[in-house]
């Protein structure tokens, strides 16, 4: 049996439905099913539990072999993860997979990369058999900017920096095979887009789906922080945000991987397709 946390997310959401689709049979772990419409699929079973209260994932795990770990990264990330580590080792769980970041390092100053790395590092120090999906950036998250294409400028901090962003699906493809197919232990996998591009470049596809000039404007990374501030975003998350854009700035996210075709068996998708899927959004 197979546990889902996460599920409810962005990510999750779409791993839960590529894996719902094999005709696999799976819970997925809610803490108001009332809320899980994302999940409510042909073979998943949800379960309620709260990662951050061991007592509560007991009935979830019962049974359980195989474990996706994600969660959203807030301040008790960490903590939290690790509930559901132990929890996971008692309830005898033999595969962890983690959802985890590009450049994860328990010694990273990126706050993000830091904690994936401190929870990659849980679940080593476990015994149970690991997986780590570490992608880069999102296509999916350049939604949020939308408005700034329609409106012909990007505004960013991220300088010159390159990155090849990955299309969620990619990502949920790689995870079901890790989740349902054996050899995948005891591997760390780089997930990413098959293409480098700047800001500079992506607004250049955007233009192109678009039709109208658009452009990309490198800002301090200050302005970015007040910008995120003034539409309610968490300072926590603001910092963390801005550290991201630090490291792509230095350089830290400039290669590309196979993942998506050697592990899920298919071509990842561009981010040329991607803009005109989205068209839309765009316009």
């Amino acid at each position: 049996m197979i546990l889902i946390t996460g599920g409810t997310g962005q990510s999750g959401a779409e791993i839960v439905r590529q894996l719902a689709a094999t005709g696999t049979r799976f819970r997925a772990l809610v803490r108001n099913p009332a809320k899980a419409d994302a999940v409510r699929l042909n073979g998943v079973e949800i379960v309620r539990g709260d990662m951050a209260d061991k007592q509560s994932l007991t009935p979830a795990l019962k049974g359980v072999d195989r474990l996706l770990l994600l969660s959203s990264p807030d301040a008790t990330f960490v903590e939290a993860q690790g509930t559901v580590i132990s929890a996971a080792k008692q309830a005898g769980v033999r595969h962890i997979v983690k959802f985890s970041a590009m450049t994860a390092d328990p010694k990273s100053p990126s706050t993000f990369p830091r904690m994936h790395g401190q929870t990659e590092d849980l679940v080593r120090a476990s015994g149970m058999a690991w997986t780590f999906l570490r992608p880069t950036f999102f296509m999916q998250n350049f939604l949020g900017l939308s408005q700034m294409v329609k409106q012909g400028t990007m505004y960013q901090p991220a300088g010159d920096g390159k990155s090849a962003p990955v299309d969620i699906r990619d990502i949920a493809a790689v995870a079901v095979k890790t989740l349902t197919e054996p050899g995948h232990e005891s591997k760390a996998y780089d997930i990413t887009g098959p293409e480098l591009l700047s800001y500079t470049e992506i607004a250049r596809v955007f233009a192109e789906v678009a039709g109208h000039a658009v452009k990309y404007q490198d800002i301090p990374p200050a302005a970015a922080k007040q910008a995120m501030l003034g539409v309610g975003m968490p300072e926590f998350v603001a910092d963390a945000l801005n550290q991201l854009m630090d490291q792509l700035r230095a350089g830290a996210y400039a290669r590309t991987s196979n993942v998506v075709r050697d592990v899920a068996k298919k071509q990842p998708v561009t981010f040329a397709q991607f803009a005109h899927e989205n068209a839309a959004a765009w316009r």
